[in-house]
């Protein structure tokens, strides 16, 4: 049986004007995309972003076991995700991996105007902090706001019931387990027959 190639070649142009004006086409609606998408998402982070943001994220400790800290600052907002929850994202970046979402949304009487800080506790555990400024001194402290420790202890007893926590095998889970080796030795016990 033949293979007909004219079916598969038919849609590549035979005049070379037509094919300029096909590949002007797909140039300037590639361009017109790239446009769109830039200006959609750069509208949408100028509505969404309306807020400031600054972490202290937690380091190493240093050589005078004094902790260390990274600060990230960046743009922030609120934001619902696919399962209907709010939270409030702060991206310090332009890759989509530099953010960072709190599902506790900071408290509007500890911001300084629309600046909110936020002190990392754990690895993906961040909670506000509200600033105490010492005029005399020019000196400030960060102190994490009471209600986010509540809730950081909370979820920090509830990962280490999740780690504690043992199931026992479902009742499926064990009969897919026994026909399983019923099967297998089904096999054996076949080979062993065949060889006989």
């Amino acid at each position: 049986m033949a293979v007909d190639l004219g079916s598969f070649t038919r849609w590549i142009p035979t005049d070379f004007s037509s094919g300029i004006v096909m590949t002007r086409t797909i140039l300037w609606g590639l361009i017109a995309g790239v446009l769109i998408i830039f200006i959609v998402s750069f509208i949408r982070n100028k509505v969404k972003y309306t807020y400031y943001a600054i972490c202290f994220k937690r380091r190493q400790e240093s050589f005078d076991s004094i902790p260390q800290a990274m600060v990230v600052q960046g743009k922030a907002g609120y934001f619902k995700t696919k399962l209907g929850k709010t939270v409030f994202r702060i991206k310090y970046g332009v890759a989509p991996w530099q953010r960072i979402e709190t599902s506790q949304l900071p408290d509007p009487k500890h911001m300084v105007g629309n600046t909110v800080i936020f002190l990392q506790l754990q690895k993906d555990n961040y909670a506000q902090a509200k600033i105490d400024i010492d005029w005399e001194g020019s000196t400030f402290k960060l102190e994490p706001v009471d209600d986010s420790l509540k809730y950081d202890a909370m979820l920090e007893l509830s990962e280490i019931d999740k780690v504690l926590e043992s199931k026992k095998m479902s009742a499926t889970t064990m009969g897919i387990i026994i026909i399983g080796l019923i099967f297998v030795a089904g096999i054996i016990v076949y080979y062993f027959l065949s060889k006989a």
